[in-house]
């Protein structure tokens, strides 16, 4: 195998083993943690499990097969070459698509609260998480067709066998004719290496469905949530006031009871302890939610904007123009986008460090101290003999045989979903 063709089949393999292994650990601490804590999963976690399962397809269908492939180069033996590139592709579309419905789900929790109580709890990602499966899989049909097994001549399999022959390091004679060996089939495209109309056309279209246009649809359902988002914090304080005009002045005599309504529940809310903690954590987990997801989309913009912008200059020039360097750089953007799979499941791991801490703790008990333990034990059962001694009408109901109450651990755990 050549120096760069291992190179990179060694990257990719790291790579899917990474990303298998972390998007299986996010699928244990979102199953698990929700297990422990008693609560269902939330929508957006759910996405997140759909967007677990692309990357983890993608680590095996599209990582898999390219090593594969890179291990037999130029020839492909697999049976079915057409069912191996479209699974190839089927996971590529999945991933951004996912990302699209997790934006499009906050977008709907956040900016439309209403619609989305009244609807069922899981009716609406579910019916995203299969819209974005569903294009997903027939955008990758022409993957069928740009792709086919053409049978070499007798004069390309000899030249293949030399390069073969002498890439390990012996050369037998009696090989070369190329007599004794069968015929393989070589896996190519339909528009060849050259640039050509249809090959750009491609190339833009794969380019457009599986990064720039799903990165600009989650921009701009992001772009309103954050704009809800200010807008309902800037506007706690303040109750709106109905009755005005637009000139400022009252539109009733009743807009002065209005105008002192206003005042007294705006300074109810001032000295309410209870609802600005209460307005606090809502707004708190909500942005914590969208910071989750717009981390997410933006790793997903950048990583992949090496190779789909490397794809459009191949697309339109041949490869010489991009110097010397071409194939170190065609190898270094298309690196980059593989590591996006591996990326997700630590961010979401990141942002929700103690439903990671509640998962593994149901895993791995913290062992607790035996003196803590006795010591409270006994200054519980003290108070009560005390209480008992100051109150003896109440030794009915209180006794100091009564076992100290178990100390748990208590702890605040947020919640992904809105």
């Amino acid at each position: 195998m050549h120096s760069n063709f291992f190179f990179v089949a060694a990257h990719m393999g790291v790579v899917a083993t990474l990303a298998i292994l972390g998007n299986l650990f996010l699928v244990f601490v979102i199953w698990r943690g929700n297990g422990v804590a008693k609560q269902k999963i939330s929508p957006v976690q759910l996405l997140l499990l759909h967007t677990c399962v692309a990357d983890i397809l993608f680590a095996l269908l599209s990582l898999g097969t390219e090593i594969l492939i890179l291990n037999n180069h130029p020839y492909f033996y697999a049976p079915n070459m057409f069912v191996a590139t479209y699974c190839n592709m089927l996971p590529m579309y999945a991933s951004p698509f996912l990302l699209v419905a997790i934006s499009v789900d906050r977008y709907q929790a956040i900016c439309r609260p209403l619609v989305h109580y009244r609807s069922d709890r899981y009716r609406r990602p579910n019916c995203l998480a299969f819209s974005a499966w569903f294009f997903a899989v027939l955008l990758s049909i022409p993957q069928i067709f740009v792709w086919h097994k053409p049978k070499l001549t007798a004069t390309q399999q000899q030249h293949l066998e030399i390069i073969s022959i002498i890439s390990e390091g012996f050369m037998n004679v009696t090989d070369i004719g190329g007599q004794t060996t069968p015929v393989e089939d070589e896996c190519k495209t339909i528009y060849g290496q050259d640039s050509s109309l249809f090959k750009s056309i491609y190339v833009i279209w794969f380019n457009s469905m599986a990064w720039l246009l799903p990165s600009v649809i989650s921009a701009v359902f992001y772009c309103r949530v954050c704009t809800t988002v200010w807008r309902s914090k800037c506007s706690l304080d303040v109750i709106p006031n109905s009755s005005a005009n637009g000139n400022g002045r009252t539109a009733d005599s009743g807009s002065r009871i209005s105008f002192l309504t206003r005042d007294y529940v705006n300074g109810l809310r001032k000295r309410s302890l209870g609802f600005r903690n209460q307005v606090s954590e809502f707004d708190r987990k909500r942005l914590q939610t969208v910071r989750l997801t717009l981390t997410i989309i933006a790793c997903n913009f950048f990583l992949w904007a090496p190779f789909c912008l490397i794809n459009l200059v191949q697309a339109f020039t041949p490869q010489r123009s991009l110097g010397p360097f071409g194939t170190q750089i065609i190898t270094l953007g298309q690196l980059l986008g593989n590591l996006n799979s591996c990326v997700n499941p630590w961010i979401y791991i990141l942002f929700n460090r103690k439903m990671v801490g509640r998962a593994m703790t149901s895993v791995f008990p913290k062992k607790t101290d035996s003196k803590f333990i006795h010591h409270s034990s006994t200054r519980q059962t003290s108070a009560v003999i005390r209480m008992n001694t100051s109150h003896p009408q109440t030794s009915t109901v209180v006794s100091s045989n009564t076992p100290p109450p178990v100390i748990e651990e208590s702890s605040n755990f947020s919640q992904s979903g809105a």
